[in-house]
This record gives structure tokens, C-alpha cells and sequence, in this order.
């Protein structure tokens, strides 16, 4: 348990900083559509620090990858929140963002959160017997459709800014990416459903890829990484539960309670700017 918890909070540290260098210049990547494609490569290759960003994301999941197949999903996915640390850290003094009062809260509270989680963690599950399939692609099926109506919804009236949209729904497809690599490992060698599950990791994390560097290009780091940590770890939670049979106890449901808190507040303040609200109550 202690090497899966090592193992995690290197490959959060690591994803984060790869974060903050693909933000640095996201601003100079091309959109990413199908169209021009050989121009739009070249544009990327001229991204130096992007590109060293992208392979820093790239082994930091794989570590968190490897920690999963170590331990229970509801100990070692809230683990990928503690990088908001660094985050701040790096968004206030090299990307030079600004964080307003209500976002400091929101990231103590995710990161006393994550100290809860390993502190009070339990190593123990029920037997598996058996893996309700129903119930793992019907709770996937739900999350698209959420995201669907959350895009709609956002259209119409609701004020949540289309880059923490975009954050969202890379933190779920990321949260599913998780949950099916732990899937993989309980298979056992019935090749079709190991080559199926593989192309469903696959096209999450290509999806959760392309949804991220857009928020990127059209919101601040500060707003999208901590929703995407917080939805990447929800779903794993979620499956970890009803699916692996994972037990939770108090002390660490604590701790994913002040990380809903602590997203919530950012979330809160991602669609008007906070400074905007204080200058309209004047």
C-alpha cells in the first residue's frame, strides 16, 4: 500500500508540471480538428516546452496507472489531487495567474482532503465473484450523457465558462480511463474483452487529451486542472465502490468531501470573474 501511495503522488507530481508547461503554451497550438493536419503538426513541433509537457503528462499517468493496478482505485485516484500544490505554486509565479480568495480556499481544502485519504485509507475490499458489465458501461453511459446535457445546459443559460466544461469532461474521461485499466487487471486472459477494454482506454485517454489542451487554449490552469483532478478521481471512486466492491471509511470520506468542497469553489467562480462580482456589489 505504502509503494502504490509513493507511486501515485510521484506521478501527480510529475503530471502536474507537465500541466503547467502544455498551458505556458497552449496559446500557440493550433486547434485540434482533423483539418490541415501536416501544418498543425508542424505548428506543434515548434512547441518545445508543450511537447516536454505532453511527455511529463504522459509518464506521470503512467506511474498513476501503475499505482492503481497496486491498490484499491479509492485510495490511490484522490491521490492525483495533491499536484494542485504545485499548481498554484507554478500558475502564481511562472504562468503569472491570479488566484482570488475563494480559489486559495478551494485548493486547502482539496489538499487537507488529500491528506485524509491516505491517512485514513483501508486496504481491504470484498470478494470480487463476479463483474456486473451491465453496471460498469451503464455508469459510463450515464457520465457521457451528463456531459451531454451539461454542454446543452451551458449553451442555453448556464454561465460555466466552455473551458471548465471542456476541463470536465477531461476529468471524466480520465476518471474512465482509470477505472477500465483497473478492469483490465481482473479479466484474466479472455483475450476479446482484454482487446476491448484496452481500445476503451485507449479512447479515453485520447479523448480526455484533446478535451484538456483545449480548456487549456480557453481557460486559466488554475481553473482546469483542479476539476479535472476532482472528476478524475470521482469516477474512480464511483467504480471502486459499486464495481470493485471498495471500502471507504469515514476519515477518508471525509477527505473526498472537503475535495468536492474545494472543486465546487473553483467551479463556482469559473464562469464571471470573482473581481467582476466584488466591482458590480460596489
Amino acid at each position: 500500500m505504502i509503494l502504490a501511495v509513493i507511486v501515485s503522488l510521484i506521478g501527480t507530481i510529475i503530471l502536474n508540471i507537465g500541466f503547467v508547461l502544455q498551458k505556458s503554451e497552449a496559446a500557440q497550438l493550433p486547434s485540434f480538428t482533423p483539418r490541415n493536419i501536416k501544418k498543425k503538426l508542424y505548428q506543434v513541433a515548434q512547441c518545445r516546452k508543450w511537447i516536454l509537457g505532453t511527455t511529463l503528462t504522459t509518464t506521470g499517468w503512467l506511474f498513476f496507472l501503475i499505482a492503481i493496478t497496486m491498490a484499491p482505485l479509492t485510495v490511490i485516484a484522490p491521490l492525483s489531487n495533491a499536484g494542485v500544490v504545485i499548481l498554484a505554486g507554478f500558475a502564481v509565479f511562472y504562468l503569472k495567474e491570479s488566484l482570488h480568495i475563494y480559489e486559495w480556499l478551494g485548493f486547502i481544502a482539496i489538499l487537507v482532503g488529500v491528506i485524509f485519504i491516505p491517512l485514513f485509507a483501508s486496504p481491504l475490499v470484498n470478494d470480487i465473484t463476479s463483474i456486473d458489465y451491465v453496471l460498469v458501461y451503464g455508469i459510463t453511459l450515464i457520465c457521457i450523457l451528463i456531459l451531454g446535457v451539461g454542454k446543452l445546459a451551458q449553451r442555453i443559460s448556464f454561465p460555466l465558462k466552455n473551458g471548465a466544461i471542456l476541463g470536465i469532461a477531461s476529468g471524466v474521461t480520465a476518471g474512465l480511463g482509470s477505472a477500465y485499466t483497473k478492469l483490465l487487471g481482473l479479466l484474466g486472459e479472455n483475450i476479446i474483452f482484454i482487446i476491448f477494454i484496452l481500445v476503451m482506454i485507449a479512447i479515453f485517454q485520447i479523448l480526455s487529451f484533446i478535451t484538456l489542451q483545449t480548456a487549456f487554449q480557453q481557460e486559466r490552469a488554475t481553473i482546469i486542472v483542479p476539476l479535472f483532478n476532482s472528476f478524475a478521481t470521482l469516477l474512480p471512486l464511483i467504480y471502486g465502490v459499486l464495481v470493485f466492491s471498495e471500502v471507504i471509511p469515514i476519515g477518508q470520506l471525509i477527505g473526498i468531501l472537503l475535495m468536492v468542497i474545494g472543486a465546487s469553489a473553483l467551479f463556482q467562480f469559473s464562469g464571471e470573474d470573482f473581481s467582476l462580482k466584488l466591482t458590480e456589489g460596489k
